[in-house]
């Protein structure tokens, strides 16, 4: 017979020290961070290649989802739509180049570190970028077949 009071006794030390050990690893990244920001004011360099990550981080999230949405595109049935999309897409990648184009040259201009003074990090350009990909995809998705769902899958493989 199985000693299931050993089973639980080490289920229950799992959990209890993964629970011990995430809390410490969070306070330890925490601290991590705390530590190598404080040390950002002193280091005028790092400030520099933080502030070009902060400018480059919008347009490399929605630039390759714009391409991946622009490829997968192409085997929509809707020709409509998919030119459509396909104005919408190449809209936006060419705004998201521009934007990116110009935010680099108030960066090699001024070297400004708030965020609020480059054009990629506007709120109106952000929200009209993810609504363009809700829009683009609620339109595809009203244009194309109507997929099946579990059920009707296994009652076809039945019907022979």
């Amino acid at each position: 017979m199985e000693d299931h009071f050993g089973k639980y006794l080490r289920l229950f030390g799992t959990i209890f020290f993964s629970v011990i050990g995430f809390i410490l690893a969070f306070i330890l990244l925490l601290l991590g961070i705390k530590l190598l920001f404080g040390l950002m004011s002193y280091i005028p360099w790092f400030t520099y290649v933080y502030t070009i990550f902060i400018i480059l981080l919008p347009s490399a999230l929605f630039i390759p989802a714009y391409v991946i949405y622009f490829k997968r595109t192409a085997s929509h049935p809707s020709k409509v739509i998919r030119w459509i999309s396909y104005t919408l897409f190449l809209a936006a990648l060419i705004s998201w180049a521009i934007f990116l184009v110009w935010d680099m040259g108030i960066f090699y201009k001024y070297a400004y570190t708030v965020i609020g003074m480059y054009h990629s990090y506007d709120m109106i350009f952000l929200i009209a970028n993810v609504a363009c990909f809700f829009i683009v995809g609620v339109m595809q998705a009203f244009t194309t077949a109507k997929e099946k769902d579990w059920m009707e899958k296994a009652d076809s493989r039945f019907d022979v």
